[in-house]
């Protein structure tokens, strides 16, 4: 593989439609982005990949908006009250341990939920790009978790 770099005018990327909704679907992917500063706070995001399991939609992929997690870190500010939706996402999935009070947070992995069946909500986010155009592209937020695969 080389390192070019193109770019074909008017070429359409292929845009997935898939209606608003819930779905079963299973956890395929997880990708992370580190450190990402949220003004005087910094977390890390983890956006799991989920396959739609509906005979309308096959193979259809839907990101997850992003799931932050807020940590300890010097220079940073700390609140854990801001990590309610991980703890809520953990929760659900089975991945959180409770200690002295406090819920143990995971750093997550692939590993930890690939495979598993769950029920997700696909949603639209949109912006408008530098042209003007409105993009809006499919969300997911994870409800409920089904099963695990068998194996």
């Amino acid at each position: 593989m080389s390192d070019n770099a193109y770019y074909v005018p008017g070429e359409k990327t292929k845009q997935v439609k898939i209606p608003k909704g819930e779905y079963e679907a299973t956890i395929i992917n997880l990708e992370m982005v580190n450190n990402i500063k949220c003004g005087k706070f910094i977390a890390d995001v983890f956006k799991p990949v989920y396959r739609v399991d509906h005979p309308d939609h096959p193979s259809v992929d839907v990101k997850d908006g992003g799931i932050f997690r807020y940590k300890e870190k010097v220079g940073y500010e700390f609140e854990p009250s801001r990590n309610w939706g991980f703890a809520k996402f953990c929760e659900i999935l089975g991945v959180t341990k409770e200690e002295n009070g406090k819920v143990s947070l995971p750093y997550l992995n692939v590993d930890m939920m690939d495979g598993f069946k769950v029920m997700v909500e696909i949603d639209y986010k949109g912006f408008v790009n530098k042209t003007g155009m409105s993009v809006k592209y499919p969300v997911a937020t994870l409800k409920k978790k089904l099963g695990e695969v068998p194996f």
